[in-house]
C-alpha cells in the first residue's frame, strides 16, 4: 500500500492501519502492556522521522515499517536486558523480569489470558515468528527478509511454535 505523506491525512490512515498490527506484534513479543506501549510510540516516531528514507523499490511498506519495529525490538532487549520467566526463581535480582500473572489480570478476556500464557512458553524464534505471521499478516518469504532467519527455518518455527500452543491450549481445557 502506498501512502502520500504529503498529506497529514495519509499519515493517520497509515497510522489507524498499522497502529493494532504493530502493537499486537510488540505485545506478542514484550508481554507487557506499558512497555508495549511505549515501545509503540517510539516506533511510530521513528517512522515519521525516517520516512523520507523508505524505498518502494526495495521492499514493501509493510516489510519497511515492521523492520523498525523489529530493530526497536531489538535494541529494546538489549537496552533493558529482558528476561521473561514464569517464576523469578535462578535469575539476578536485577533482571527485568515480566509478572505473568499481573499482565494476565491486564486481559479481560479468558481465551486471550490462555493464549498468552501459552505464548509465554515459546521460544523468542517462534513467538517472533508467529507474531510477524498472525498479527502482522506476513507470508514466510516476507518474515524471512524481516527477520533475516532462512524462509524454511521461519516455516519451521511457526509450525513448530503452532503444534506447541495447541498442544498448550488442548492441556488447560
Amino acid at each position: 500500500m502506498l501512502y502520500d505523506f504529503s498529506r497529514e491525512s495519509e499519515f493517520e490512515r497509515m497510522y489507524e492501519d498499522y497502529f493494532s498490527k504493530i502493537y499486537n506484534y510488540i505485545f506478542y513479543r514484550l508481554l507487557h502492556r506499558e512497555q508495549t506501549e511505549e515501545l509503540v510510540s517510539d516506533i511510530f516516531l521513528k517512522v515519521v522521522v525516517h520516512l523520507d528514507s523508505f524505498q518502494p523499490g526495495k521492499a514493501s511498506f509493510n516489510t519497511w515499517i515492521f523492520t523498525i519495529a523489529r530493530n526497536s525490538l531489538t535494541d529494546y532487549y538489549h537496552k533493558s536486558k529482558i528476561i521473561i520467566s514464569i517464576n523469578d526463581e535462578g535469575f539476578p535480582e536485577s533482571a527485568l523480569a515480566v509478572d505473568i500473572d499481573q499482565q494476565c489480570r491486564l486481559i479481560e478476556d479468558e481465551e486471550r489470558q490462555e493464549l498468552y500464557r501459552a505464548l509465554v512458553l515459546l521460544n523468542d524464534q517462534q513467538r517472533n515468528v508467529i507474531a510477524l505471521k498472525y498479527y502482522g499478516g506476513f507470508n514466510n518469504r516476507e518474515i524471512s527478509r524481516i527477520t533475516g532467519i532462512n524462509e524454511s527455518t521461519v516455516s519451521s518455527l511457526c509450525t513448530r511454535g503452532i503444534k506447541k500452543l495447541q498442544t498448550l491450549l488442548n492441556a488447560t481445557r
